[in-house]
């Protein structure tokens, strides 16, 4: 037996393995064009309509909060660096919402703005999400955690606008 002979068994032992793991390594961690159309799909999260709720007061450079039903807004110390006559509205809807004013007011440090989804429909695993609208239209998203003990999603918001909860998943 040569060396050729003695080396194509060699060699095709070591393609045939590479092949077959080549496939298990694809298989067992997507890539590629199938992997990368996956996105975020984004909805507004449908909830049972609340009492319409509402609070105002002035918050200043110390920080302070507001709380309209179950939302809580959490403005911290160095915030605003003035007395400012804020208002907050949640209003009875099928989507929970809060609304702010002085519209466009902008924070230095972000406020926390934490929204219960205690009387909303929420599959299980799901992530919620506070974003900002206008209307019924999601506009950007905010970085939120969600706590599942207290169902509350708490975001941080560095500007007045409207603000509504979302449901969110990843789709491929």
């Amino acid at each position: 037996m040569n060396r050729l002979t003695r080396f194509l068994p060699v060699t095709a032992g070591l393609l045939g393995a590479t092949l077959l793991f080549g496939c298990t390594s694809e298989l067992s961690a997507p890539t590629g064009p199938a992997f990368a159309e996956a996105r975020t799909q984004q909805t507004l999260t449908t909830c049972r309509p609340q009492p319409e709720a509402s609070a105002a007061g002035w918050i200043g450079p110390k920080g302070g909060i507001l709380k309209a039903g179950k939302h809580v807004l959490k403005v911290p110390a160095n915030a605003l660096s003035s007395n400012t006559w804020i208002a907050m509205e949640a209003p009875s809807s099928s989507v929970n919402r809060v609304a702010f004013e002085p519209t466009g007011l902008t924070f230095k440090i972000p406020a926390n703005l934490a929204m219960s989804y205690s009387n909303c429909t929420v599959a299980p695993g799901a992530q919620q999400q506070i974003v900002f609208v206008k209307g019924l239209t999601i506009i950007e998203a905010t970085p939120s955690e969600t706590d599942p003990v207290t169902q509350t999603v708490t975001g941080k918001v560095s500007h007045f606008s409207d603000y509504a909860l979302s449901t969110y998943a990843v789709v491929y």
